[in-house]
């Protein structure tokens, strides 16, 4: 697979900001595979364009593009609660999809911009679906947005967060060892720049949540999470211009129905790629050295276990 031309400005920020050589990017991905080849645990996708996301995630630094190769793919294998069994037709996956839980937004600030990444659990029954299957297919998403996304890949991504109606029980449900895998797997296995965490219409009840969250999070990460009331949406709009909002909320970066729309059938297209990822992944026995384990990678156990609240 040839890899594809960047518009110009995000040619610039490639350079610029990743340390993008064009004339040295086939040395890279020769010396990647070589690396690749020589780690018998490891089966990744490896096609060019694959691989040079990988490459600008890590600004085309080889060593760190193959721990984040190998964390990447660890975690895939390790965490089954997020990265099996993800038929887009699956009716728990569907359940997720037709409520528009996670939405990219069509419009970048600039033709360089990074992509933002809308939230809106407080459409979800928590009895239904559980916090890890939102996850789930958040991270679904996110594996689309690698094989297509320019904008995201090159200028990262911001995730703006609706926490109206988001109730107690999904509360319950984010606990420190699951924070921690959650962020562990956004921040050291995908090759995707967080820029800024954005949390909106947030009730008084989720200010703690949100407040363990940011020290679960990188002192990097919890620099970039900001929260706002609906009192003070006048600074969210200092951040995110208001024609960056849906026409929902008086911008003009599509309508809640038509993203929904979009996307659940963005990601059912994508049903044979998603039913193919469970080929990669990592074997255990065959890595050189120590096996990695959900608790020597995480420090936690590696399965969900849904929390109940009377």
């Amino acid at each position: 697979m040839a890899i594809r031309k960047l518009c110009p400005e995000l040619q610039e920020v490639a350079e610029k900001e990743l340390f993008e050589t064009p004339e040295r990017i086939q040395d890279d991905l020769n010396h990647l595979r070589e690396w690749l080849s020589k780690q018998p645990h490891l089966k990744v996708r490896s096609d060019d364009q694959s691989l040079i996301t990988f490459l600008r995630g890590c600004k085309f630094s080889l060593q760190r593009a193959q721990e984040k190769l190998d964390y990447f793919y660890t975690s895939k294998t390790l965490l089954t609660e997020f990265f099996s069994k993800r038929d887009p037709y699956n009716p728990d996956i569907q359940e997720v999809l037709k409520y528009g839980a996670i939405l990219p937004l069509p419009n970048t600030a600039s033709p360089g911009g990074p992509r933002i990444l809308l939230h809106r659990m407080g459409n979800l029954n928590a009895d239904k679906v559980p916090y890890h299957l939102f996850q789930k297919v958040h991270f679904m998403i996110m594996d689309i947005l690698m094989q297509e996304d320019d904008n995201c890949v090159v200028s990262g991504f911001e995730i703006w967060s609706l926490a109206k109606n988001v109730t107690i029980r999904y509360v319950a449900q984010w606990t420190p060892a699951v924070m921690k895998r959650i962020n562990s797997v956004v921040e050291k296995g995908y090759p995707l720049r967080i820029k800024n965490v954005y949390s909106t219409h947030c009730p008084s009840i989720l200010e703690s949540v949100y407040n363990l969250y940011k020290s679960l999070a990188s002192d990097k990460i919890g620099k970039r999470m900001y929260l706002y009331g609906e009192e003070n949406m006048d600074k969210f709009c200092e951040r995110v211009p208001k024609r960056l909002h849906p026409t929902d909320f008086g911008g003009n970066n599509g309508s809640f129905e038509e993203l929904t729309e979009f996307w659940k059938k963005k990601v059912e297209s994508y049903r044979n790629w998603f039913l193919q990822d469970e080929e990669y992944g990592t074997r255990e026995d065959l890595r050189v050295g120590i096996p990695k384990t959900s608790d020597n990678l995480f420090g936690v156990e590696g399965t969900f276990r849904k929390l109940t609240v009377d």
